[in-house]
């Protein structure tokens, strides 16, 4: 038997019973917080961002602009608080966020209610708070109008048949409680 074939038998023998183990190798798909930050991937400061930009507040508004958009500060009617609400979307589009998050939902009641097991990315939780107690207390107030409006309905077919038309122009996207109680997306 030559050399070079002698040699190779015998580093085959020696490797197929020496115990070689490779090491353990974890792979991980995807990026540490440094790189994240690296990347501009900042996805807590920018949901930050998001709430501090859509934090609502007052619109400061002069009489011209009020007498051009048609109100009648006079008279206390509905069409003039309609066209009021109008001009002031910062409210609603702060809701829209959330109602997309799923962080709030538009419940059964008519009401908007926290879900914080269902929301995604970060809340303050007293912004939302304060946000929904706002813009239910607001509802409540438009039921109680409507229902002067109307005395021989009951308070809630009037809340009923608002819900069922306010349902119509939630946001795409939005959580909405089902007749059953469970949450459920709003289609398109």
């Amino acid at each position: 038997m030559p050399a070079d074939l002698r040699a190779l038998s015998v580093a085959l023998a020696l490797t197929a019973t020496a115990c070689i183990r490779p090491p353990d190798v974890v792979l991980l798909d995807g990026k540490t917080v440094l790189e994240e930050q690296a990347s501009g991937e900042l996805h807590p400061l920018e949901n930050d961002l998001r709430e501090q930009a859509i934090v609502p507040r007052g619109v400061a508004l002069t009489r011209a602009q009020l007498d051009e958009a048609g109100t009648d500060l006079s008279r206390g009617t509905l069409s003039s608080i309609v066209r009021i609400h109008g001009l002031l979307r910062a409210e609603a589009d702060a809701v829209d966020d959330l109602l997309v998050r799923r962080c709030v939902g538009e419940a059964l009641s008519g009401l908007l209610v926290e879900t914080p097991r269902t929301c995604a990315g970060r809340r303050q939780e007293g912004r939302v708070t304060a946000i929904i107690q706002r813009v239910n207390r607001g509802r409540r107030q438009l039921w109680r109008y409507l229902h002067e409006q109307r005395p021989a309905a009951s308070e809630a077919d009037v809340r009923a048949t608002w819900r069922r038309h306010h349902l119509r122009v939630v946001v795409c996207g939005g959580q909405v409680q089902a007749d059953d109680g469970r949450w459920e997306v709003r289609g398109c």
